[in-house]
Formats: C-alpha cells, structure tokens, sequence
C-alpha cells in the first residue's frame, strides 16, 4: 500500500468488504505493508472517478463520504482510516517496508519489521494484509520490487487467526491465478476454506476455519455485483 493509493475505487472495495467482516470479528488489524509513495507506476491511485458520481455512494455512504472528503481535501494518507473510523480496526502496524535500503541490509530490516508487525497484531482475530500487488512465495530481488509483495511465509506466521489479502489478477484465467495462488496453496495444506472476493481488477481473499454463509450473503445483499464471490477452497 501507498499513501498516494488511499480512496482509490479498489481502496473502496476494501473497506467495504471489511465493514462487512466487521461484524463478525471482535479485534480487526491491518498490516499496511505501506511503501514509498515514489515507487511504482505513477499512475497507480488514481481510480478517484468514483468519487464524483453519486451511484457508487450508496453501496456504503459511510465509507463514500470518509474517502470523499480526504481525496477531495488531497489528504491521501492511510492514516485518516483510523483517525475517520472508515473500518472498525483495533490495531494496525502502518511502519513503512525497508524499501530504502541497500540490499544488502534489506533481508535482515524486512525480518525486523515482520517481527514488530507480529507483535503489534497479536491480539487480532482477523488481519488483512494489504501489499501493494499481492503474495508471492520467494521475493524478488531489489528492496522496490520485494517490498510490492507479502510472502506466504510471513502470512503464515500469523497462524492465530484468520487472514485476508489483495492480489491483482491478470485480465485471463482469474479462477486458475486464485486456485494456484499461494495463500489457496497454503490453506489448503492448512485444511483452511478460501473464499475470493472479486472486485474490478482485484480478489481479496479470505481464509478462515468456518466459511460464514450469512457473511456472504452479506457481502452480496450490500455489494450486488460489483464484488463477485467465488468459494475456492470448502
């Protein structure tokens, strides 16, 4: 996640899958894998139509008018999540990657975060982990490039409780990429269930103990279609 990326339509889906979660949860947390708003492509965020056309507000108003109002205010900054209550979180570790670094130091910094990211979202039930592209098993090289991505093991240290993560799909093939991705790879060894929420060009996926029927019905009955749900591992 950058800075520059907050209120954007995908941010917008998020939220509002996670409003949706929140009624399920008692202790929410968000691990930002926040990185260098001067990285990536310049043109990245910038999905803020939405904001501007009254038909996507009354998927969630709330949420609409908190995002609304910051972009418009050219306040894009994930902080404002927590400070305009845009989702009911209890914790969030909004520490920025090493993406700065030399590469030789950036191995042992990326671990110290992961360590202080860990203790800071203990007590959470439910963490979604929000890189800027997705997760992947083996990081590649350079600290710009590794830091766009969550590992598989990293998410799997947070083994006490339930996960949720933004992957961004290639236009062909969405339920081949969702079913070889490494978290349906994961949980599936973990005996977990995998449920994709599809947005654009996006899938959140949610891995839980129990997949919650009314949950997504919920999901459904608030989003219609604009957020697709797809069970990939029951």
């Amino acid at each position: 996640m950058k800075n520059r990326f907050y209120g954007d339509k995908k941010d917008y889906f998020k939220y509002g899958l996670l409003d949706v979660l929140s009624t399920q949860y008692k202790s929410i947390g968000i691990n930002w894998y926040l990185t260098d708003d001067r990285h990536g492509n310049p043109n990245h965020g910038k999905d803020i139509r939405y904001l501007s056309d009254g038909n996507w507000r009354h998927y969630n108003s709330g949420i609409y008018d908190k995002l609304q109002k910051r972009v418009h205010n050219n306040q894009k900054n994930v902080k404002y999540c927590a400070i305009d209550r845009v989702v009911e979180i209890k914790h969030e570790f909004i520490e920025q990657l090493p993406d700065n670094e030399g590469r030789i130091e950036y191995p042992k910094l990326r671990n110290a975060w992961h360590s202080e990211a860990k203790k800071e979202l203990a007590a959470c039930d439910l963490v979604f982990f929000d890189p800027d592209i997705g997760v992947i098993e083996q990081l590649p090289s350079g600290p710009i490039r590794a830091s766009e991505y969550a590992t598989i093991a990293e998410i799997k240290d947070y083994d006490w409780c339930d996960w949720l993560t933004i992957q961004f799909l290639q236009p062909r093939s969405r339920f081949n990429q969702l079913c070889v991705n490494p978290i349906a790879v994961r949980a599936q060894h973990m005996n977990k269930k995998v449920v994709a929420f599809i947005a654009s060009a996006i899938a959140l996926l949610y891995v839980t103990d129990d997949i919650n029927v009314s949950l997504l019905r919920q999901v459904f009955e608030k989003w219609d279609t604009k957020i697709c749900t797809q069970v990939l591992i029951s």
